[in-house]
């Protein structure tokens, strides 16, 4: 992987010497291997590399053939297929693959391309400027038009250390606030500075100079949203098939480097999924897989338990019973003593370049990482999106569908069945869904922040209604299928995601990779039948049912509980505090005024912690945090 930054003159003007070092300043915080740049006349490009798989020790990147330049971030999961259907020499490295199906079918190329990858493209020849991200935005890029001066990088910071007088875009940073969830790119395109762009999913743009200004044309090679049907017919065993053939594909084309593997392993589904299906092909290569699990405080599960209600706090036990199976599986379990959600929310701030709010499983994101690197792990895998994708789907999205296609009969069965089953007392489940299904139309109402935030910023662009459509229809059980596209493709959760993945990756020197997020994953499971994911009393029927022979039953079968991260984190600030700060107040600057009410929000910063305000505590101090970093570095330059 790599990361990617230049700048090109549409003018045809020489760019200033000095831009590549201000463009190159901020990498050094990133663990790249090797750098090389083109800087002629008006061409300004560079790419850092890290050296993931075999090949990309041999890649030539930016290089430029027949006055076309090119740099590219890029790991191709389809190398084979496409060396055969490129006709290139099997020494050709993923860029030069990149480079060549993107000449022999142009903006097709999303057809025949699957990876992770973003990539720069100027040819000189027509004065074009061409930038693209890969089908799910794995890899983010941004981009800045200045002048006839256009500026691209995979770091936000490459940009704003060569044009220092980028300001912060307050519309980002208003719908960002808003809310205590982990989301904060509610407006397609924008960052968190003025004017500095990130792609969208499978999306393009192509720039040129128009007689003296800039023109700007955006182009959609990949929007499956409309085009993937769902199967008319329900044949079992076909869509076990299916679904087996293209899940290991996906977990096998990840398992591409040549260094160790590893994974962040809990003792759900998801996790055991991928798991298993790594571990049983590694095994086969006599490879291990290092996993890294989440574990709570001992005393904090001497005191509560390690189970609340439906929920399991401490999950070694499941990923031990989980190892038995695979014994190529090297466990840690990461308690992370001494660290809480503040440990290292500066750090974060910094090379994520954003307000970061999820910060409590970053404890021991942050942990696994650095231990990873340390076992020689160059990929490191997860489940993350496998609530929507493998193990998606619940008794009342089938009963929705059989009762608005009128399947009356057929939606009492499949009732009688899952209460039976699950034990569930059948008046209590049939108030709730009846109360559901009613509602389904109902306007989501989404909380947004009443603690300090300025209300009167949610009015500004619409920020809280533009909320509610986001989440229409996803706060209860039941989901339409219309909702789930939504939710699948949801350009928020793709485009966080992939900035997260990115920048972590070159920060700690690895490649994050999850096949529930595959491309492939995720048109399969809005094509399947809806009685895949639901039917005959099994909920997430695609893992209980389909890799019965993979995931074993003390997991496959148990659905009751679920595991949750990081819930001693209350525990954790209080015991191991802030360095250097007597009170979280202290915390919080009056850069934050401009949206929130300073007053209060010192006021409830001080108050003890809580479940509740945990969250929104960790959403003001990174909002402070990044605001500060932000204001020191203007006034350094």
């Amino acid at each position: 992987m790599s990361a990617i930054w230049g700048c090109i003159d549409l003018s045809g003007n020489n760019i200033d010497s000095n831009i590549p070092d201000k463009m190159s300043k901020c990498i050094n915080k990133y663990r790249i291997d090797r750098t090389d740049r083109i800087f002629e006349h008006n061409v300004y490009m560079e790419c850092g590399l890290q050296y993931i798989t075999k090949e990309s020790r041999l890649e030539k990147l930016p290089f430029v053939q027949d006055n076309i330049f090119f740099t590219a971030d890029v790991i191709l999961d389809n190398r084979n297929e496409l060396l055969e259907e490129i006709f290139a020499d099997g020494s050709a490295t993923d860029g030069e693959l990149l480079f060549k199906a993107y000449q022999k079918w142009g903006d097709q190329f999303g057809d025949h391309v699957l990876g992770l990858f973003s990539f720069a493209i100027y040819d000189k020849n027509k004065n074009e400027f061409r930038l693209y991200t890969d089908h799910l935005s794995n890899r983010c890029i941004h981009y800045y038009v200045n002048g006839s001066k256009v500026y691209f990088s995979t770091l936000t910071s490459s940009i704003t250390d060569a044009v220092p007088d980028i300001e912060i875009c307050e519309k980002w940073m208003y719908a960002s606030q808003a809310t205590d969830l982990s989301y904060c790119f509610l407006f397609d395109g924008l960052t968190p500075f003025e004017g500095v762009y990130i792609l969208p999913y499978g999306t393009g743009i192509i720039l040129k100079n128009q007689s003296g200004s800039i023109s700007k044309k955006i182009v959609r090679y990949y929007d499956p949203i409309y085009s993937i049907e769902e199967m008319k017919k329900f044949d079992d065993k076909k869509c076990r098939e299916l679904f087996r053939e293209t899940f290991f594909n996906c977990v096998k084309d990840t398992l591409r480097t040549d260094g160790e593997y590893g994974i962040l392993l809990s003792g759900g589904l998801d996790s055991t999924a991928v798991g298993s299906v790594a571990a049983d092909y590694l095994e086969k290569k006599n490879k291990k897989l290092y996993s890294y699990t989440s574990v709570p405080l001992k005393d904090y599960v001497e005191k509560f338990g390690r189970t609340s209600g439906y929920k399991i706090d401490d999950e070694s036990k499941e990923v031990l019973e989980f190892c038995k199976h695979y014994p190529n599986i090297n466990p840690s379990f990461l308690e992370c003593e001494g660290e809480n959600l503040f440990t290292h929310v500066e750090e974060l701030c910094d090379y994520l370049e954003l307000p970061f709010k999820a910060l409590i499983n970053y404890v021991w994101l942050n942990d696994s990482f650095i231990k990873a690197r340390e076992q020689g792990v160059k990929v490191v895998l997860s489940g993350s999106y496998g609530n929507d994708t493998i193990s998606y789907g619940n008794m009342e999205n089938t009963l929705e569908r059989l009762i608005t296609r009128f399947h009356f009969i057929e939606a009492y069965k499949q009732f009688e069945v899952f209460t039976r089953k699950k034990g569930i007392i059948k008046k209590r489940f049939a108030k709730r869904f009846m109360k559901e299904l009613f509602s389904i139309n109902k306007r989501s109402e989404i909380y947004c922040d009443e603690r300090g935030y300025k209300k009167e910023l949610f009015e500004l662009h619409n920020i809280k209604s533009e909320w509610e459509k986001i989440f229409q229809g996803m706060t209860g059980s039941i989901r339409t299928r219309e909702t789930y596209i939504r939710r699948v493709f949801s350009n928020g959760v793709l485009q966080l995601t992939g900035v997260v993945n990115t920048k972590a990756g070159l920060y700690y020197g690895i490649v994050m990779r999850d096949p529930t997020m595959d491309k492939r994953m995720l048109e399969l499971c809005l094509a399947l039948p809806y009685k895949c994911f639901a039917w005959d009393g099994i909920e997430r029927r695609l893992v209980r049912e389909y890799l019965k022979d993979y995931v074993p039953d003390e997991i496959r079968l148990n659905m009751r509980f679920r595991g949750r991260q990081s819930a001693d984190a209350v525990l954790r600030l209080d015991r191991f505090g802030v360095k250097n700060v007597r009170s979280l107040s202290e915390m919080v600057s009056d850069k934050i005024s401009k949206y929130y009410d300073l007053e209060l929000v010192k006021k409830e910063m001080d108050k003890p912690n809580t479940a509740d305000n945990i969250d929104w505590k960790a959403k003001v101090v990174s909002c402070a945090v990044f605001l500060d970093q932000y204001s020191i570095k203007k006034e350094g330059e």
